[in-house]
């Protein structure tokens, strides 16, 4: 029987490793975010935040990378910088209430550079204003004890 079951175990494949897990991107509107032209939170946005952002954590070996993105409105190095503000508006967020360590991130400014759909209609402008957070796998990164962001807050007192 062993000499059998060694026989059956010989053929049969050996389980297939387990893929390496997706960098997830959470796409945030950039209206709900911020006023036009502006990279300061506005007052309201703590609660989409909040929202949006339950499920990202800081972990050993991940960074989260935020990236902002504009629509091609305006002055293109005007609008890589407002991306670039905006993206680290919605990182010092993060940092300061997930209480999570500058080693974690890496913030980009895009400008109007990535589109995902076309600027030359309202609706794609719209789409193209955004923020998006992914967690990247890269060694070295967020060396910290695993930290998740709060899952709910009252922003009544928010300065945002």
């Amino acid at each position: 029987w062993l000499a059998l079951q060694k026989a059956i175990d010989s053929y049969v494949p050996k389980p297939a490793p387990k893929p390496k897990p997706v960098p997830k991107i959470i796409r945030l509107d950039s209206m709900s975010l911020f006023d036009s032209g502006k990279f300061a939170l506005k007052e309201g946005s703590t609660r989409f935040l909040v929202n949006s952002l339950v499920g990202i954590k800081a972990r050993p070996g991940w960074l989260i990378v935020v990236s902002g993105h504009t629509d091609n409105t305006g002055n293109p190095p005007l609008n890589q910088t407002l991306s670039l503000k905006r993206a680290e508006a919605v990182r010092d967020w993060m940092r300061d209430t997930g209480d999570v360590p500058e080693s974690c991130f890496a913030v980009q400014g895009y400008g109007e550079s990535r589109p995902i759909e076309s600027n030359d209609t309202a609706e794609g402008r719209a789409l193209n204003r955004r923020v998006e957070i992914s967690l990247v796998p890269q060694a070295d990164a967020c060396n910290v004890p695993d930290t998740t962001l709060p899952s709910s807050q009252d922003d009544d007192g928010s300065e945002n």
